[in-house]
């Protein structure tokens, strides 16, 4: 009898202390995995490249990326990818067409300095540029500078900056209509074909706009060293060659 007691109260004795020290572990935590997957980091998206190099037609051209860690200047090369905020350079005699995914499309020249911005924004520095888009397409496209914005719509433009800044920016349509929007103007200024306005800074009165005479027009469409010194006629070309000043296309005249 005394042999049957004290095996049950052992038994019960074993019971009490397996429960307590189950009881003592702390219970699972069902978010612990949960918590471990959302401190990992979010993957960022992976820039992409919008446009290339295409041509080199002179060297000095220098392209700073920056998608590098420390952007640094390198020198361009052809069929170099191209992505957002990069920079590119010419410098004396250099010129360089660059190409976009889009269909939009650019040569600068001389000592030019242009970044790619976002939404098919390009800011010209200092230099001289032709902007395009490629026939058929309409892409909204601006050319901005400190000193005026040009917005082209499947159109050909031209803007210059001059190394004296006095001389005033110039902003020219080669081919379709290009709206130019000035700081403090509240309209914009319609150029067509073969018109053009000088933007001088701190100009009390806005510009005029000018429109070349055939003959004019005829002697600078031969002469510009970005319409006609590169290998490779501009997409544009063959419309630029069938218009006169003052057409808004091939099909209508002012």
């Amino acid at each position: 009898m005394k042999s049957s007691l004290f095996t049950a109260l052992f038994t019960a004795t074993i019971a009490i202390a397996l429960f307590g020290c189950e009881s003592s572990s702390p219970p699972p935590n069902p978010s612990a995995s949960s918590t471990t997957a959302s401190s990992a980091p979010v993957s960022q998206p992976i820039n992409q490249a919008i446009a290339k190099v295409s041509m080199i037609e002179d060297k000095p051209v220098f392209v700073t990326p920056q998608q590098n860690p420390q952007p640094k200047e390198i020198d361009a090369q052809v069929g170099m990818d191209l992505y957002v905020s990069d920079t590119v350079r010419t410098e004396a005699n250099g010129k360089t067409q660059v190409e976009f995914n889009n269909g939009v499309g650019f040569r600068i020249g001389g000592n030019a300095v242009l970044q790619i911005q976002p939404q098919n924004r390009l800011h010209l520095k200092s230099g001289k540029m032709i902007t395009w888009v490629k026939p058929g397409l309409k892409v909204p496209t601006e050319i901005s500078t400190d000193y005026g914005t040009a917005a082209i719509r499947g159109t050909t433009a031209f803007v210059e900056i001059p190394k004296d800044i006095n001389q005033g920016v110039r902003f020219f349509s080669w081919e379709g209509t290009v709206a130019v929007k000035l700081p403090n103007q509240p309209k914009e200024i319609i150029l067509l074909t073969g018109e053009e306005i000088i933007v001088k800074p701190n100009s009390p009165t806005p510009p005029v706009v000018r429109r070349l005479d055939l003959k004019e027009w005829k002697e600078i469409s031969k002469t510009s060293t970005l319409l006609r010194s590169f290998k490779t006629p501009l997409p544009t070309q063959t419309i630029i060659d069938k218009l006169v000043p003052g057409q808004a296309s091939i099909t209508k005249t002012s």
